[in-house]
């Protein structure tokens, strides 16, 4: 706490003496403002569109997977119960058929004693199904734990990287307007028209109105139009926005895929029939009489069973997120949409404010553009033969005169 005070104090002395210091501490605020703005604005976007959605992938698969293992423990509960027990409950039956058919009397006692002891040996597989468990349960924890890891890393490291890259950049930017008069001179201030004017009431040469060539080389501030620089600064500014939303778009594509392809083998698994399993027993009934077969019937017991394919509380239940994600990504997006325009206008806010501070240089570059524009006009003037019959040529009454009408001054000049 000291140390954080003690540098405060110190910035705030430097600010009070030093005319750069301020304005270094203005250019540097802006520049940061924007530069953190479309910062967070994006680890906020990633927040809501690529970790959410992740999370929510992960949480899908993870949810697949045990719906995979409990389909597996209860094929095994499924193997312990119906088929065992229905065989189990034939033979009794059997058995118990047998015993009444069987002759009593004189002829002596016939006891019938049927039992039966069923036993799978399951617990090799319980400690698979266990161990596979719990291989899903540390692989999702280590998964999360890594996007964690990486997410906070993110956060702590380019927060500092930028700062340190606009410290570098606003200083330069103040080293070349304060000592170099025809960098990125290309913009007419309220300054310069009032120069412009005292110098035409002075009798001098002046500059406007300027022509459109001049129109588009050099830009009245502020303005709203955009030229050709301000649109590579915006393409420039746009590059991270465009390759974080396109990751935002993919990853909540494969999230909606996802849970669109869960949801359909979820549908397909709900329309599945259990399997039938037909066992059925027919005992026939014949009696032996003086030599003669007497049919008595025939007795049929059904021991079928079904078996589920899928157990219905086995099936996945995925989520989807988008709701979480699209809205707040769509506020996102118009907030840096916003700041794109705002970063084209960047070099005329920078301008704007390094006049207020530093008036002199200012006014040396507004006499070093008035006289760069002077400077153009008049070469543009002074034009060789060579160039004029170069042009010359290249109109279309020179090759077809019969079609255009020329005009004799313009030979006349050439001569």
């Amino acid at each position: 706490m000291a140390a954080t005070g003690a540098f405060w104090l110190c910035i705030t002395i430097a600010m009070c003496i030093s005319q750069r210091v301020r304005c270094f501490a203005t250019l540097f605020l802006m520049s940061i403002g924007l530069k953190q703005g479309k910062s967070l604005l994006i680890m906020a976007g990633t927040v809501a569109g690529l970790f959410l959605n992740i999370r929510n992938i992960l949480s899908n698969l993870k949810g697949l997977a045990k719906s995979m293992l409990c389909t597996v423990e209860a094929k095994l509960v499924s193997i312990n119960q119906p088929p065992l027990s229905n065989y189990i409950k034939m033979l009794k039956w059997v058995g118990q058929q047998l015993k009444n058919y069987l002759p009593s009397g004189g002829w002596g006692t016939y006891l019938v004693n049927f039992s039966t002891e069923t036993k799978v040996d399951s617990q090799n597989f319980t400690d698979k199904m266990a161990e596979a468990e719990r291989a899903l349960n540390q692989t999702a924890e280590s998964v999360l734990a890594v996007i964690d890891t990486v997410s906070s890393a993110g956060k702590t490291v380019s927060p500092v990287l930028g700062v340190v890259l606009l410290i570098i950049l606003t200083a330069l930017y103040l080293k070349s307007f304060r000592s170099d008069p025809e960098h990125n001179n290309t913009f007419i201030t309220r300054s310069f028209i009032k120069y412009d004017e005292n110098q035409r009431l002075q009798g001098k040469p002046s500059v406007f109105p300027l022509n459109k060539k001049e129109s588009k080389r050099y830009i009245t501030v502020p303005s709203a139009s955009f030229t050709r620089k301000e649109a590579i600064a915006m393409l420039k500014f746009s590059i991270p926005i465009i390759t974080h939303s396109l990751a935002w778009v993919f990853f909540v594509g494969v999230d909606a895929l996802l849970y669109w392809i869960i949801m359909t083998l979820r549908k397909h698994l709900e329309e599945l029939k259990p399997l039938h399993v037909p066992v059925g027993v027919n005992l026939k009934q014949d009696r032996i009489i003086l030599g003669v077969v007497q049919n008595e019937g025939r007795i049929n017991r059904n021991f079928s069973y079904d078996v589920h394919i899928f157990e219905n509380k086995c099936l996945p239940e995925p989520e989807l997120w988008l709701y979480k994600s699209l809205v707040p990504l769509s506020v996102i997006f118009g907030l840096l949409l916003l700041l794109v325009l705002v970063s084209s206008k960047m070099d005329q806010l920078r301008l704007l404010v390094s006049e207020q501070f530093f008036s002199d240089q200012a006014e040396e570059r507004i006499a070093v553009l008035h006289a760069k524009i002077l400077n153009r006009r008049a070469r543009r003037k002074v034009q060789t033969p060579q160039v004029a019959l170069k042009s010359f040529t290249t109109q279309l009454q020179f090759w077809f005169p019969i079609f255009f009408r020329h005009d004799q001054s313009h030979l006349e000049n050439m001569t």
